[in-house]
């Protein structure tokens, strides 16, 4: 009977390492902000396939974006509405006349977008209130009452 020889042992493949901005039109001010959220807990980069559109997320949660050199971030209304009041930046608008609540698009050349980051992270990070609908469907379960009456089940006879 033939000897068998043992198989080779061979390394894994590894795939190559991307940088934070593998994508043609990345803006290097956006690789700094990458940096310096890399090692927040639950945050990840979502890249589009022709690395056009960098997004970043938060427990797959999205709070902001960077596409041909813009810089969109998610932040609270009240606080988007002062920055494009001091020039930072204005209404996110991914199609004419429809601007996104509280999405803000950062124009202003020399805006700190790490800082902008941060801000976009915490509000993501932030436990959510629960909205008036909710806490009314809230209070109704609690009673045992039900949170919405269903039509049609019991007719009257006539």
């Amino acid at each position: 009977m033939p000897k068998q020889s043992a198989p080779k042992k061979t390394a894994p493949k590894q795939a190559p390492k991307k940088s934070l901005s593998a994508g043609a039109e990345a803006d290097p001010r956006f690789e700094l902000v990458a940096a310096a959220l890399a090692r927040v807990p639950g945050f990840s980069l979502m890249e589009s396939k022709s690395g056009a559109l960098r997004g970043m997320m938060l427990h797959g949660k999205s709070f902001g974006m960077s596409s041909h050199g813009r810089f969109i971030l998610k932040l609270n209304d009240e606080r988007a509405a002062a920055l494009i009041a001091q020039g930072v930046g204005k209404a996110f608008s991914p199609s004419p006349g429809r601007a996104m609540k509280g999405w803000l698009e950062v124009t202003k050349p020399k805006a700190d977008w790490v800082a902008l980051a941060k801000e976009g992270l915490a509000l993501a990070a932030a436990p959510k209130k629960p909205s008036p609908r909710a806490a009314k469907k809230k209070s109704a379960a609690k009673i045992g009452k039900p949170a919405k009456r269903q039509r049609g089940l019991q007719r009257s006879k006539a």
